[in-house]
């Protein structure tokens, strides 16, 4: 799960300022010693139809839900059991999602040879550990802002240690516990299915997943916890590189996914890329870090070995390629066009690595990048540098904005965004940025609708994914200041109905928006 504050501004302040709870403090002041939220993890200082005031109201909630979709089924006429449009004709089934190119305009192809545009949704489990937030802070002190926090004896899996250290309380799996009893996992499961098939998704995307709810799925390949690193980039000069991907991808049993024709694909690290921010700390190193190895010997070849010009350029009085590793150079004497050479250079040596590692150990799925974010930790050349080494260029866009395909449509590979929401801030709750603000939650269905149907309209794009299933906690995501309405059900697990039947309409006929977009 991203840090999207990290590179967006946040928006929507909680309605404490309008309550007057805030009157004269900071707002981080408040969340430190004010009360937030009540039993059930909802905001306390507003009120709001529907607001959960029993558990008897969400097992009421349930009946009424399970009756709506009880008549709610996979429909085999239309789809494929992959949920390929078995109208649009067959084409060769070769058992895997594939990518193939259709009268002008890429589409996933089904393993049962249908063509696939994906609509999926983001941390679709309840025991993602970005839905939950701390009951304690770091130096083990508890956090005051809870009116009532799950009993530990009734509700021991809502509490759980995450990343270094960080104690949690998920109010989604207690609320969960209180809805559909104790054998909750079952129905939660059963119910979740359902909500998918009648909202028109068809792939369980990015982060933790429910691998025993049967849909087309996106995973991660994992980072090796050894890799050398720029900044917030890896250095895929390194000669060992190769070999801790295989490392990694063996403890994670990567080889175990190879046959599961319901996998569509793998995604490396998440928005981490190199821009000139990067090549300025590589240069400035000594030759101990292979990337700085590789960028002498990329002026060396660039320059025909011509040390006293590259000297002159520089600034340096190297007495030879070799000692020119060990100097400090100043990134304002590099020409603007070594620094886009040289991160074109090393885009291309890692996504050769990486995606040669992956077929090493599954040759029958795709390898679909990297999640970047066009605008931050990454470049241009970074995107697509690499390109040949990849099935398709995964972004994660927080915007109502499609200018980012312009940009990438010119190199005809298919594109996916995988991450992006709009969000009411409201109820406690907060936007990443302004392009994702919405009025009310029937307008974030109707800038969902604008944006994939514009999106959609691309040649090149072949799918999207909702960032998230739930909502995020009032009280914040463990170790981030991130509060954000990016569900499609809040954590009392009441789905947003103004939102998602819009976001239905759409999902059925978006296929149709494709084929009637124009050509590229």
């Amino acid at each position: 799960m991203p840090s999207i504050s990290r590179r967006n501004l946040i928006v929507g302040v909680p309605a404490l300022a309008a309550a007057g709870v805030l009157a004269g403090r900071h707002p981080a002041q408040a969340v430190a010693d004010t009360k937030l939220v009540d039993r059930y993890g909802q905001y306390l200082h507003q009120d709001w139809p529907g607001k959960i005031t029993s558990d008897e109201q969400l097992q009421r909630e349930y009946a009424e839900e399970a009756a709506r979709l009880s008549g709610v089924g996979w429909d085999s006429a239309t789809y494929d059991r992959y949920g390929g449009l078995k109208s649009l004709g067959r084409h060769e089934a070769t058992g895997y999602f594939r990518l193939k190119k259709v009268d002008g305009r890429w589409w996933f192809v089904t393993p049962d040879g249908h063509l696939f545009f994906l609509k999926g949704v983001d941390a679709f489990s309840y025991d993602e550990w970005g839905y939950g937030t701390l009951y304690r802070n770091a130096d083990g002190s508890p956090r005051d802002v809870f009116e009532e926090l799950p009993d530990p004896a009734r509700f021991p899996d809502a509490y759980a240690v995450v990343q270094q250290g960080l104690q949690t309380v998920n109010f989604i799996k207690a609320n969960l516990r209180r809805k559909y009893g104790d054998d909750y996992q079952a129905k939660w499961r059963d119910i979740s299915r359902r909500r998918m098939i009648d909202w028109g998704f068809n792939t369980q995307s990015k982060w933790q997943r429910d691998p025993t709810v049967a849909m087309p799925y996106i995973e991660r390949a994992p980072t090796p916890v050894d890799v050398i690193k720029v900044q917030w980039g890896i250095d895929p000069f390194d000669p060992d590189f190769s070999a801790k991907l295989d490392r990694a991808f063996t403890d994670f049993g990567l080889s175990k996914y190879r046959d599961d024709p319901w996998l569509i694909g793998y995604f490396f690290e998440n928005e981490r890329g190199w821009n000139d921010q990067v090549v300025a700390d590589v240069v400035r190193q000594n030759s101990g870090l292979p990337a700085k190895k590789a960028f002498v010997a990329y002026l060396e070849e660039t320059y025909d070995r011509d040390l006293a010009r590259v000297n002159e350029i520089l600034g340096t009085s190297a007495a030879s390629f070799d000692a020119l590793r060990d100097e400090a150079i100043d990134i304002r004497r590099v020409p603007a066009g070594d620094v886009r050479a040289f991160i074109t250079l090393a885009s291309k040596t890692y996504f050769r690595k990486v995606g040669t590692a992956i077929r090493r150990h599954d040759p029958h799925h795709l390898f679909i990048g990297s999640s970047l974010v066009p605008t931050w930790r990454t470049s241009q050349e970074w995107n697509i540098g690499g390109i040949d080494h990849l099935d398709a260029i995964s972004y994660d866009w927080y915007s109502d904005s499609t200018s980012y395909l312009k940009q990438y449509e010119v190199y005809d590979k298919p594109i996916l965004n995988l991450e992006f929401c709009f969000c009411h801030p409201e109820r406690g709750l907060k936007a990443p940025n302004a392009a994702t603000t919405a009025t009310s939650i029937a307008n974030r269905g109707e800038k969902f609708q604008a944006f994939v149907e514009a999106q959609a309209k691309s040649p090149v794009f072949v799918g999207y994914s909702w960032f998230a299933t739930y909502d995020q906690a009032v009280t914040m995501k463990p170790g981030s200041t991130e509060a954000f309405n990016t569900g499609l059900i809040n954590q009392q697990d009441q789905p947003y109905l103004e939102m998602v039947d819009l976001m239905r309409r759409t999902n059925r006929n978006l296929e149709a928006v494709r084929l009637q977009g124009g050509q590229g």
